[in-house]
């Protein structure tokens, strides 16, 4: 048996648990977040974080610690019997807001696994996804100084960069749209650890169900332009002399417009951005170093850009939709001939930015 069976399995029996009266909500262990781990061919491993509430009256208590649970096996009823015996209360997901899944399982393959999510009605579908690039057992099982519940600090994290950094817009409902559809693969926010500290690392690049690449946080800004409009975007160049300078509150927007050459789909994405220098390494500044950074900036995000998209091409993924873009303005267009065609396709990339000297830092 395969470990993506073995997953379903496991999945369809944690979902079994949400089929019981709202009456007895105090007689349940209501997960918030559930983590998969790859063990081998036949064997997965599930971690679920409860909230403990600590106190007399847990209905009134804001004190909350994560507790987990954990099980592995080659079946689904090893793993719910496990998961049983572990538990003082049944188990329900209804209040679930992420699933984990550890890098060595998104290699393999997850889409089996968040499938059977999007077939329990309990389950929103503004859900997490999210990759981490350790086990996330011992994720879960972590205890973070600034946050004692993981669970709550997991959906946090990933709604204050999505809101406010440049992390794009992605959750079950948007994985599946991207799996499912044409021209287009997927992508899910990418986490991982630093100096002991729970980061957003960029974004987990998929072809199909695979996971075949990472981005960072910096390139996901680029991406993010590319896929969506957006605000309050940050983005920091290089300069000569080791100077660097940073752009805040960036709103990003990109339009596409397709045209032929030699029989050929030729796509150009024109990129705007708009926003403040906040940050400059270097000395004084006046109006004609304003205008040199503009100038950089504008080189700099074309030329990142180009990168980004050669890397997709390169991996034969297309998380930005490009596909999409040349298939609704393409009569007849043809799944099976863009895939000869993406990776050599020919895009051009044209940028324009606007920069205003407000809330600099020297």
């Amino acid at each position: 048996m395969t470990f993506q069976k073995v997953g379903s399995f496991i999945i369809y029996a944690l979902l079994l648990s949400g089929c019981v009266p709202t009456e007895v909500i105090d007689e349940l262990q209501l997960i918030h977040t559930s983590g998969f781990d790859y063990i081998d061919e036949d064997v997965t491993q599930v971690t679920v974080s409860i909230p403990k509430y600590i106190g007399a009256d847990q209905k009134t208590s804001t004190n909350i610690e994560s507790e987990t649970i954990t099980a592995s096996g080659t079946t689904a009823k090893g793993i719910r019997d496990k998961l049983d015996s572990k538990s003082p209360k049944i188990i329900n997901n209804s209040k679930l807001s992420s699933v984990v899944y550890n890098q060595e399982l998104a290699e393999k393959g997850i889409y089996e696994l968040i499938d059977t999510y999007s077939r329990d009605p309990s389950v929103g579908q503004r859900m997490h996804l999210l990759v981490y690039e350790g086990n996330t057992k011992e994720l879960l099982e972590s205890h973070l100084s600034i946050e004692p519940e993981i669970s709550r600090y997991i959906s946090e994290l990933v709604e204050q960069n999505t809101k406010h950094t440049d992390l794009p817009k992605t959750n079950i409902h948007v994985f599946l749209y991207r799996y499912h559809q044409d021209g287009m693969d997927a992508f899910l926010p990418y986490l991982g650890m630093s100096e002991d500290k729970l980061q957003v690392k960029g974004l987990a690049i998929f072809k199909d169900d695979k996971m075949v690449s990472s981005i960072s946080m910096q390139e996901s800004f680029l991406f993010k332009a590319l896929v969506e409009s957006f605000s309050e975007g940050t983005y920091e160049i290089k300069l000569e002399g080791n100077e660097y300078a940073t752009f805040m509150n960036l709103i990003a927007r990109t339009k596409y417009k397709l045209h032929y050459e030699s029989g050929k789909p030729v796509l150009t994405a024109k990129v705007t951005a708009k926003g403040s220098l906040s940050e400059y390494s270097g000395g004084r500044l006046d109006e004609k170093k304003i205008k040199e950074f503009e100038d950089e900036l504008t080189e700099q995000l074309k030329e990142e850009i180009k990168a980004l998209i050669k890397k997709f091409q390169y991996l034969d993924a297309d998380p930005l939709g490009l596909g999409f873009q040349v298939k609704t303005r393409t009569r007849g267009w043809n799944a099976e001939k863009w895939s000869e065609t993406y990776p050599d396709l020919k895009v051009n990339v044209e940028v324009n930015t606007t920069i205003t000297h407000g809330g600099i830092s020297e």
